[in-house]
């Protein structure tokens, strides 16, 4: 788990010459720390490290403009650079560090540089052994709730508490996968923890499985909301709000219908499952062997007369209940008369043997429509 850079600068200050010159630390998450000299060698980084040097190649701001840059590119964190003498960073340096959210620091010719990346190491790593705790933890409130002892003491010494709220999201963008992983998921994972701070993350098959404590789901919805619509390939289901550690495998799975449906039944790019309506019934319901044989009584013989006649009737009755039954809108919907779009749904009701407008066979028709469109069965 990185750390934040304003959280590890507190640690040496004031005990160490180090100071910060840009406006703030802009929260930046660091990873780990490695001491670097060129920018030449800022391509080998791995992005979130907080950069230490020791300024003896620092001879021109352009030479500083040209490291920051290529750290700034390859999203390392930070920059620590000893000043020799009576150097001091130029007043454009920090304006350009300014504008692109680079924290760069001074220290003095004698800052004990081992010592505070000794302690920064240290920091570090028990913060990745607390991510890799939490994740197991996680992990076992999801698959096995029924055994508190497995994630509860987990939880609650990182102040996850069994009586705040926790509500989970599953999100991905396998639009960007590649042979070597998916550089964009990993950018968002990072992300994450700047806009919720009271969160835990992992990857699994491809998503990733966010457990968000202590939020509003309005506010969780409103940050997931404006990932979604800066890039349309991220796809996010969001699960109900538990008010205990011991239900959180709940809100998972819910959120996992949701996710579910992205990609099937409804077109949005994200959805929350308290607004799935019906499909809340019909994605829960245990026995699924049932929906084939529903859709094979209800709109069999429709099926089976578009195969063999090379029709589209099928579709045009989704369409017409996608448009409340209305013939005007329908017609509009598919570019045709509506005298003619009558005649076919006359065809229709003939070829189904039954009056599609009474109540029961609406009702029926339309269930058997959403169990298509849930992906149990191809339209």
């Amino acid at each position: 788990m990185a750390v934040e850079l304003k959280e590890l600068y507190e640690k040496i200050s004031p005990e160490y010459e180090v100071k910060l010159h840009t406006t703030g630390c802009f929260e930046k998450m660091i990873g780990w720390v490695h001491m670097v000299e060129d920018p030449e060698f800022a391509d080998l980084l791995h992005g979130d490290e907080l950069i230490f040097n020791s300024g003896l190649n620092y001879t021109s701001d352009e030479w500083l403009y040209r490291f920051v840059e290529a750290l700034n590119k390859v999203h390392a964190g930070g920059l620590i650079v000893s000043l020799w003498g009576e150097r001091a960073f130029s007043q454009e340096i920090i304006d350009y560090c300014n504008k692109i959210k680079f924290p760069l620091f001074s220290a003095s010719w004698k800052t004990p540089y081992i010592d505070i990346m000794r302690m920064f190491s240290v920091i570090l790593l028990k913060n990745e052994q607390k991510e890799t705790n939490l994740i197991a933890a996680l992990k076992n409130a999801i698959y096995y709730p029924e055994n508190e002892e497995l994630y509860l003491s987990h939880f609650e010494r990182n102040g996850f508490f069994r009586d705040m709220s926790y509500t989970i999201v599953i999100l991905s963008c396998h639009a960007y996968d590649m042979e070597n992983g998916n550089e964009r998921l990993l950018r968002i994972e990072k992300s994450l923890h700047y806009i919720l701070k009271n969160v835990i993350v992992y990857e699994e098959k491809g998503c990733l499985i966010i457990l968000a404590a202590g939020y509003s789901l309005s506010k969780i919805r409103s940050d997931f909301q404006r990932l979604c619509q800066r890039d349309s390939n991220i796809y996010v289901g969001i699960g109900t709000t538990a008010d205990q550690i011991r239900d959180i495998h709940k809100s998972y799975h819910n959120a996992n219908t949701a996710y579910q449906l992205t990609k099937t039944a409804i077109p949005k790019n994200l959805l929350d499952y308290d607004e799935l309506g019906i499909y809340k019934i019909l994605a829960d319901v245990k026995e699924v062997s049932i929906y084939p044989a529903f859709v094979k009584e209800t709109l069999g013989t429709l099926i089976d007369y578009d195969k063999q006649n090379h029709k589209e009737y099928l579709k045009i009755l989704d369409e017409y209940f996608r448009h409340e039954c209305s013939v005007i809108e329908t017609s509009k919907a598919l570019y045709c008369h509506k005298n003619t779009l009558t005649y076919k749904l006359h065809k229709i009701r003939d070829i189904l043997g039954y009056d599609i407008h009474s109540n029961e066979n609406r009702t029926r028709i339309m269930v058997a429509l959403y169990i298509m469109r849930l992906g149990e069965i191809g339209i």
